[in-house]
């Protein structure tokens, strides 16, 4: 896990070493996987553990596995509308096991939510300030893993979560 955690920094860094990384080893799916779960969690438990007590221990319990279920399938899905419109409408290359990997490594930079949150900012504002940061470096994966210049990337990783958002308003699930 410490190189998990090695690589995991590098990345919030944008150094590309990290995206080299995420694309020859396989196990860096397993812990993209789970930084997705850790972060959800630690972003509950920062945000809304307050609520969890006045709901009681069993529907807190709940509410943990389905706020959790609900980033594993954010993950999956953002990975793979980004990958679609790298590979479909960007003519760009790569693999889906790399966006997974990508954007798991992302994924952390949500838990600004947690401080901006405490700033007072709005719920908005904050989840507006961490999606700021997962978008940049998700575009920066995709830049490496997809060979598309940084424009394209970026509208690769807009697609992905304006995507998300379609999907999830469909099928009533939460945003991010």
């Amino acid at each position: 896990m410490a190189e998990a955690l090695k690589r995991l920094l590098q990345t919030v860094r944008f150094e590309r070493d990290a995206f080299v990384w995420m694309d020859f080893n396989d196990r860096a799916t397993g812990d993209a996987f789970v930084f997705v779960g850790v972060t959800r969690l630690l972003i509950l438990l920062g945000m809304a553990w307050r609520i969890i007590g006045f709901v009681g221990p069993i529907a807190g319990f709940e509410i943990l596995v389905q706020a959790t279920i609900n980033a594993l399938i954010f993950w999956l899905m953002y990975s793979g509308i980004a990958f679609a419109a790298t590979k479909y409408l960007f003519q760009g290359s790569g693999s889906y096991a790399v966006f997974l990997r990508i954007t798991g490594f992302a994924y952390p930079t949500l838990l600004l939510v947690i401080f901006t949150d405490r700033l007072g900012l709005s719920a908005t504002a904050a989840l507006v300030a961490g999606s700021v940061w997962f978008l940049a470096i998700v575009t920066m994966g995709v830049k490496y893993e997809g060979d598309l210049p940084t424009e394209r990337a970026a509208l690769v990783a807009v697609a992905g979560l304006v995507g998300w958002i379609i999907v999830s308003a469909i099928f009533g699930r939460g945003i991010i």
